[in-house]
């Protein structure tokens, strides 16, 4: 019996792919022949005739500009049913202080942690300590192909599975890994914007044998894969006691600014003759914990956590460009807009700025969501 590619398995793949692109024209198509649909690429499958399509490429400017690689419906599934096959392994080797794309994890666990960090180190304020905090050049376009899948084998020869499983999962990671969306597209949205996506975090203009795209759910269980290598450098070999990472953006605390300096060379020493990655310079920092982090839309000290001026600015942004909704799927996605911002800032000493915008920035708005909503909605208590 095959162990990956049955039925079963490409329909909970199918579900859990379903969850949040349901109304999309795509998914509605493949919905409309599922059982046939998933029977066909359960064959292709099998036969390992099975190929990614087209994708769709387009860009976003916020929190940056970048660009996006959307894959058709039908590799979604593909991808929801490889990560679901060796997912497993990276809850199994990954550190605990990995927090993005990883169930219990995310922006707010990592932010709490760092901020138990800065008390530890500090002793609750009692000592001086200082922050190192580095960021990858072009992530995601630096990630070498080669490098990838032969992480990625090492870690499936370790599991303890049939030799039918190991064969199945490679084959099809390496269909995933070494796809070329940029060979198969069509672009979509502002093309203006597109052409303005820099170099160095674009496709078009990566090296060959580099660059997994954005977009995929399976580049970020293949990004924390890739950068578990660094992960386990730091707090094996160079002995980093407070260290953690979300995607390409890492934190280490210490009590001592020399003590920094000498991880930062080994860190970069290691990036680059390991797994091929440079640091970007510009955004790299040494500081006193005092002077505050920068971090996940948050800024963190020892004894307080801020809401970053940007947030609140884009946030103010986005309910200035909002329209008063005029049915209740444009209010369902107003709310969400609220909702998600509203749930940022609760993380945060932000009090007076959530009554704030509710009070001068929501205008009309309020009025739309105040019959419904009382204001323990937007969390002012």
């Amino acid at each position: 019996m095959d162990e990956i590619f049955n039925f079963k398995k490409l329909y909970r793949a199918y579900l859990a792919c379903r969850e949040a692109k349901r109304k999309t024209i795509n998914a509605l198509r493949f919905e409309w022949g599922m059982e046939r649909n998933l029977s066909a690429l359960q064959k292709d499958l099998k036969m390992r005739t099975y190929k990614p399509g087209r994708s769709i490429c387009f860009a976003v400017k916020e929190p940056s500009v970048r660009e996006i690689f959307a894959a058709e419906f039908r590799d979604r599934v593909v991808h929801h049913l490889l990560i679901n096959e060796i997912i497993g392994i990276g809850e199994k080797e990954f550190i605990f202080d990995s927090y993005a794309c990883r169930k219990g994890k995310g922006t707010h666990a990592a932010a709490r942690r760092l901020k138990e960090f800065c008390r530890k180190v500090t002793r609750n304020g009692a000592r001086k300590a200082y922050y190192l905090q580095l960021d990858l050049s072009g992530f995601f376009m630096s990630i070498g192909h080669d490098v990838l899948y032969s992480l990625l084998e090492k870690a499936v020869e370790r599991q303890n599975k049939s030799y039918q499983w190991k064969n199945s999962v490679l084959w099809l990671a390496g269909v995933v890994i070494f796809n070329k969306p940029t060979e198969n597209y069509f672009a979509k949205g502002d093309l203006g914007l597109l052409a303005r996506v820099p170099p160095r975090k674009s496709l078009f203009c990566a090296p060959p044998g580099l660059g997994l795209p954005i977009g995929n759910y399976s580049s970020q269980f293949f990004a924390n894969l890739h950068l578990n290598q660094l992960d386990q450098f730091a707090k094996r070999v160079v002995g980093c006691r407070y260290y953690l990472r979300f995607v390409d953006d890492f934190i280490i605390l210490a009590q001592s600014r020399k003590d920094l300096v000498i991880q930062r060379n080994l860190i970069i020493a290691f990036l680059q003759e390991e797994l091929r990655l440079k640091i970007n310079f510009g955004k790299q920092r040494i500081q006193p914990l005092d002077a505050g982090i920068d971090f996940l839309g948050y800024f963190i000290k020892p004894d307080y956590v801020l809401v970053r001026r940007k947030v609140v600015a884009r946030f103010k942004n986005r309910v200035k460009e909002m329209e008063i909704p005029s049915n209740k799927e444009a209010t369902q996605k107003a709310l969400a807009v609220l909702n998600s911002y509203y749930g940022h800032f609760r993380h945060a000493f932000s009090f007076n700025l959530r009554k704030d915008v509710y009070e001068n920035h929501l205008g009309s708005l309020k009025e739309k969501f105040l019959p419904k909503f009382n204001c323990s909605f937007f969390g002012i208590r």
